[in-house]
């Protein structure tokens, strides 16, 4: 699949969540969740979700190996969820952002999260909505980020996002700011991506060269430029098909699973 010598047993995969190996609707299907779970002791996931909206995924999927949260900002064990790296934005950095927001768009619900919470400044109809999806411990001090590891807001508006999203990289040009699809808008400490994933596994001795990353959007495209293979799903951004050696089936197709059993025949 991936030209001479394809791929093996041995291979690492590295997999973004939402619209990647999960559904349209939030959910593994059976068939990529059986293809994950034969493999899982070679599977991490790298999302930008808070790891308490990981472990439900983490149980079903039978993952014990080091897991990425917070579009890098957190790596943590799969099994026990102690904590193996984190990256916090610095304080003043984060209010800096708080106050910018705040007088620019005002009416944007800034939070922010760490290892333990998800803060907010407000519970509005998109903080309900991932509530009701995975809910995690809510904290009601938006505005006053304290050891951060990732800053979030989400704006339906795409022409707010995108505006919003101007601002703060030129405001902010060392910091990284990703959007996250679904006008989810994400900050972490700077040269903080998913790319930490593969540099994580390097470190433990896993070979770049052996690392398959898969993604859809522009925040996974760190951790494909990292990866010794880059995938795709179908469904995914423009640019990210791009970047990718390989194009799957979309993830209503249960793409990583057809990239999981092209390795696992081998």
């Amino acid at each position: 699949m991936f030209g001479k010598g394809g791929l093996t047993m041995t291979n690492y995969l590295v997999s973004d969540l939402d619209h990647t190996l999960l559904n349209e609707r939030g959910a593994l299907s059976p068939v990529t969740q059986a293809a994950v779970a034969a493999v899982a002791d070679r599977v991490m996931l790298a999302s930008a979700r808070h790891p308490g909206q990981m472990t439900v995924l983490i149980d079903q999927l039978g993952l014990t190996g080091p897991q990425v949260a917070l579009n890098g900002a957190l790596i943590f064990a799969g099994a026990s969820g102690e904590t193996l790296r984190a990256q916090p934005i610095d304080d003043r950095d984060a209010q800096a952002v708080v106050e910018l927001v705040a007088e620019r768009f005002g009416e944007v619900n800034f939070t922010w999260m760490d290892a333990a919470a998800w803060h907010v400044s407000f519970v509005d109809a998109a903080v309900e909505f991932d509530q009701c999806l995975v809910p995690v411990p809510l904290a009601m001090d938006g505005l006053k980020p304290a050891g951060a590891l990732m800053l979030l807001m989400i704006v339906s508006d795409p022409g707010m996002f995108q505006t919003l999203g101007q601002l703060l990289k030129s405001a902010f040009p060392k910091l990284t700011i990703s959007p996250a699809g679904d006008g989810y808008l994400t900050i972490t400490a700077p040269g903080v991506d998913k790319g930490r994933a593969v540099d994580y596994l390097v470190s433990t001795g896993i070979s770049r060269a052996k690392v398959v990353a898969v993604g859809d959007d522009e925040n996974d495209l760190p951790l494909l430029n990292r990866a010794g293979h880059a995938a795709a799903v179908g469904n995914a951004a423009s640019v990210v098909k791009q970047r990718a050696q390989v194009l799957l089936p979309t993830n209503e197709e249960d793409g990583v699973a057809t990239l999981i059993k092209s390795w696992s025949s081998i």
